[in-house]
């Protein structure tokens, strides 16, 4: 049998013995009386039992093996069985009641045996683990053994004393000294579990924060009611003789009839135990039902003498059915919000979360919103204490937003899907005690599809605003690019113009002058002096103009290839630096290909003094450049760079090396052959 019938047995149980009771007591004294209030606990008591066994039963309704359920179910039957047991016991022994005296004896004895010290162990137990059903720490089992061992003492106490003899009124006076001594040590230690379970509760109640305060606010005045009002009667009956009066007994029934009200108000206003679902359909078909039934009462009655004398008895029945079902339905949806304003308060249901999550969507918040409100939604749809929505973005860091209670643990993830795409995940924390049931798993399944669109199109977005930046900085490094090559190029135009000016317009600036003068001189008959000095300046001018109309790249690169070019430019410079050469020599490259690699090696060369080698290389489709000890301050880098990437090429410096590689075929649209033999 599930755990739940159990309970609800339990709970229909108790509210029979609790009329029975009534009915009982009805008949042995007046229900106004002092006996009846002050002693019976009439009418407290019992709306005390049957809200614990009704409070005990919702629990186990959602969490069949949570022990504050079954302390409230179990404290609430034992109480309903003392009080039936206690008023037929008084019926039989003071007032000559029905029944033999041997069967009043026993009911006397099973009364005290499901009395207060078992009523009050359950109650001191049940704050030790309230609210999540675990003890505050391993030290406080001390607590729960010490209040466990008080009220089996007790029960071992009225367990020896045989049933049929067992005196209601001066059973304690009848016991002896051995058991009235178990029955105090019983009671003090019950007592004493009862004041530290008030004391664990103050100390949760510090240690809380948030909506889990307003919770325990409240458990925590249901705790130190009974345990005020225990101390209180102890305290008044010390004083007057023991007598069991109304200023004595009414502060710790009310505290007792309070202690499950507080429990519902708890429940309803700030969501412990998550029975908000349960109770707004207990109320919708408890409204139903009621309505159906005094309706149909008041319609019977109302008319029934009318037609009382025509035999129409059961069309009167049929059409007062028929009417009240016609007059509940305009009332359904008011009864429906009266239950969802009762079963949860200003908080919505899950799926009026879900409909505020989509709200939420639909305003297109961005990644940084979006994250935080994902997270919250979850937590509210199935009420748990924390959560964490997290987005994967393909090459960055995972977009995170948490809510409630962001370190963890999370108890429960669903992962959020496009098709066969996860996207990310949504991730819970819920209270100590308390499990996901399968409403609350599919409730965040829809959630996560709400989310999956919404992350979708964060990624989208975020990719899209990754390709942005990156054609931004792609353009930015084309411009700086180009200026770089317009300022090379000014600064080879000015450097041209420089060494023009300084190596050959001195030469030939005076040449014409020069030549007329010589040619005087030879006319006259004169010795041909000046021609010497004349050739020699004209030819160093040419020389001059020679090299510079062949600027960085030489002739000699495009008639004979790079390995000679190369090798003359390092003959020209003066350099000790070697060059080797590994699948290079013989062999032609793209124009584009020989000219970036040889201007690297003319700027390594021109950057200063010590460089000591350079070695080329073929690498599978790529022809590498190796150039050992480079000065990277004097290096034009960023010229280079821009060189080798127009041929779409590399360039890294590490260490004082400079390492190039280059496509062997970075220029095959331009040249039909990519290697080409020289000669």
């Amino acid at each position: 049998m599930r755990p739940a019938r159990v309970a609800r047995g339990l709970a229909w149980l108790t509210v029979a013995l609790v009329v029975a009771d009534v009915v009982v007591a009805s008949h042995a004294v007046s229900l106004t009386s002092e006996t009846a209030i002050a002693v019976h606990g009439f009418p407290f008591i019992h709306g005390a039992v049957v809200g614990s066994a009704v409070m005990g039963t919702l629990i186990i309704s959602r969490y069949e093996r949570h022990p504050i359920g079954w302390l409230l179910t179990v404290v609430g039957a034992a109480g309903a069985v003392s009080l039936v047991s206690e008023a037929y016991a008084f019926w039989v022994q003071e007032n000559d009641g029905p029944g033999p005296a041997a069967l009043g004896g026993v009911a006397a004895w099973i009364a005290t045996l499901f009395g207060g010290q078992v009523v009050l162990a359950g109650i001191a137990l049940m704050f030790l683990l309230a609210p999540d059903g675990h003890l505050l720490s391993r030290r406080w089992r001390y607590a729960a053994w010490l209040t466990t061992a008080g009220a089996l003492l007790c029960m071992l106490a009225i367990l020896s004393v045989p049933p049929a003899r067992f005196q209601l009124v001066t059973a304690e006076a009848e016991m002896g000294p051995a058991r009235r001594l178990a029955l105090s040590i019983g009671f003090l230690s019950i007592l004493a579990g009862l004041v530290l379970s008030l004391v664990s509760m103050l100390v949760r109640l510090h240690r809380s924060r948030g909506e889990q305060r307003d919770q325990l606010r409240l458990i925590a005045l249901a705790a130190a009611l009974p345990t005020v009002g225990v101390l209180w009667l102890l305290l008044v009956q010390s004083t007057n003789g023991g007598d069991q009066t109304w200023t004595a007994a009414l502060p710790l029934f009310v505290s007792y009839f309070l202690m499950p009200i507080l429990f519902a108000v708890a429940v309803l206003r700030h969501r412990l135990y998550e029975l908000d679902v349960i109770i707004n359909r207990t109320v919708v078909v408890v409204a139903g039902f009621a309505f159906a039934a005094l309706g149909y009462t008041a319609l019977v009655v109302a008319s029934g003498r009318w037609v009382e004398d025509t035999g129409r008895g059961f069309w009167l029945s049929l059409l007062a059915t028929a009417l009240v079902a016609l007059a509940f339905q305009p009332l359904r949806r008011s009864v429906v919000r009266l239950a969802n304003r009762l079963a949860y308060g200003p908080r919505a249901q899950p799926y009026e979360a879900l409909a505020d999550f989509n709200r939420r969507l639909a305003d297109a918040p961005g990644p940084g919103d979006l994250m935080p409100a994902v997270a919250e939604s979850a937590a509210r749809a199935v009420s748990a204490s924390g959560a964490l929505a997290e987005l994967e973005v393909p090459g960055g860091e995972p977009l995170r937003g948490t809510w409630g209670t962001a370190a963890g643990p999370w108890d429960h993830a669903v992962p959020v899907r496009l098709g066969e795409r996860q996207l990310g995940t949504i991730a819970v924390a819920v209270p100590r005690g308390r499990e996901l049931g399968p409403v609350d798993h599919a409730v965040l399944e829809a959630v996560a599809q709400q989310a999956a669109m919404a992350f979708r199109n964060t990624v989208l977005a975020s990719e899209l605003a990754d390709r942005v930046d990156e054609l931004d900085r792609t353009t930015r490094q084309l411009a700086e690019s180009r200026l770089r090559l317009v300022e090379a190029d000014d600064a080879a135009r000015r450097g041209l113009e420089a060494t023009i000016a300084r190596d050959v317009l001195p030469l030939i600036s005076d040449l014409p002058a020069r030549i007329a003068r010589v040619r005087a001189t030879v006319a006259s008959g004169g010795p041909a002096t000046g021609i010497d000095p004349l050739v020699a300046d004209t030819n160093t001018a040419l020389s001059a103009l020679r090299d510079l109309s062949r600027g960085v790249f030489p002739s000699q690169l495009a008639r004979s290839g790079l390995e000679p070019a190369v090798r003359s430019l390092l003959a020209r410079a003066a350099r000790s630096a070697t060059l080797e050469c590994d699948g290079v020599a013989g062999h032609r490259f793209p124009p584009r290909v020989e000219a970036a690699l040889y201007f690297c090696c003319a700027e390594a060369v021109r950057s200063g003094e010590h460089v000591t080698s350079l070695s080329l290389g073929v690498d599978g489709p790529d022809v590498r450049l190796r150039i050992e000890k480079v000065d990277p301050h004097g290096l034009d880098l960023p010229t280079i760079t821009d060189r080798i990437g127009a041929a779409g090429g590399d360039v890294v410096v590490r260490d004082g090396v400079l390492l190039v590689s280059v496509p062997a075929s970075a220029a095959v649209e331009e040249s039909p052959a990519t290697l080409l033999p020289r000669g």
